[in-house]
Order: structure tokens, then C-alpha cells, then sequence
């Protein structure tokens, strides 16, 4: 064989690979856009649905904030109410128009643990009692509007706590 049939073939050869080497690239280009294409769709898609999430947590949000406002007016409405009943049992008190007592117990002696004479084994309906004075029984029933309060204000708190936990679905552990 002669150089002047090998140069055209070598030419051919060279001309075939390079043409297979450009179709080869565009080939991986198209499939890189396609890879791009994809991926560019779910972070869209992703980018969608993190979108619409934020907006349900925050119109949780913005309900659950509106209940606790509500339910803070409703204790402030309860605690008010309250406060004017015990302002008035109070001044009753104060006034001697309501008079406390409280159960004393009698001046008998027993003579032995199965005595007649004790006051649970005879059931007395008329136990002996002390009346308070109006200073002390006020001071008694500013202290038990204080607890009732305190325990208004727990109540209303864990009234809270629930309802929170219920609007955004949480389970407690």
C-alpha cells in the first residue's frame, strides 16, 4: 500500500472521529440541560411547597395568637368579675352583714378510745363553733381570692397550652 491510498483513509478516520467526538458532546450537553431542567423543576417545586407551608404555619400562627388574645380577655373579663364578687363578700364581712365561723372542738374529755361521748361517734349536729372576727374572716377571704385567682390564671394557662398543641398538631411526649 501506498502513501496515496493510506492519507485519505487516515483523513477519513480523522474526520469520523472528530465528527463522532462533536455528536458525542452534544449528545452529553443535551443530557446535562435535561439533568438541569430537572433539577431546576423540584427546586421550584420544593421552593412551592416550603412556601405554602410558611404561609399554613403562619395563619396557624396568627389564629393561635388571636385565641390567646381572646382567651386573655376572657381571664381578665373572669378575673374582674371575681375581684367585684369578693370586694363585696368583703365589705359584707367588714360590715358584719355575713359573719365565718369555724368548728371547734368541744371542751368534753373522753374517757377512752370507744367513748360515747366523742364527737364522731355520737354524730352531734350542733358542734361547737368560733366566730371570727371581721378583720381575721376578710384577711380569710382576701387569701382564698388569691388562690382562686392563682388557680384562674393556671387553669387559663394550660387552657392555652392545649389549645396550641391542638391547633399545630403536636403530640405531646
Amino acid at each position: 500500500m501506498t502513501a496515496s491510498i493510506w492519507r485519505p483513509l487516515v483523513a477519513c478516520l480523522l474526520c469520523g472521529a472528530a465528527l463522532g467526538w462533536t455528536a458525542q458532546g452534544w449528545r452529553k450537553d443535551a443530557t446535562i440541560a435535561g439533568l438541569h431542567q430537572v433539577a431546576a423543576t423540584s427546586a421550584a417545586n420544593a421552593a412551592n411547597r416550603l412556601t405554602q407551608a410558611t404561609a399554613r404555619v403562619l395563619t396557624l400562627e396568627r389564629a393561635a395568637g388571636a385565641a390567646m388574645v381572646q382567651r386573655a380577655g376572657k381571664l381578665t373579663e373572669e378575673q374582674d368579675h371575681a375581684k367585684t364578687e369578693r370586694d363585696r363578700f368583703n365589705a359584707a364581712v367588714r360590715s358584719g352583714a355575713v359573719r365565718l365561723s369555724i368548728p371547734v372542738a368541744s371542751g368534753q374529755c373522753t374517757t377512752g378510745a370507744g367513748s360515747d361521748h366523742s364527737p364522731a361517734a355520737g354524730g352531734d349536729q350542733h358542734q361547737a363553733r368560733a366566730e371570727l372576727d371581721r378583720e381575721t374572716a376578710a384577711t380569710l377571704g382576701a387569701i382564698a381570692g388569691d388562690g382562686d385567682d392563682a388557680i384562674r390564671q393556671l387553669n387559663a394557662c394550660i387552657d392555652a397550652y392545649h389549645s396550641v398543641m391542638e391547633k399545630f398538631n403536636v403530640q405531646a411526649q
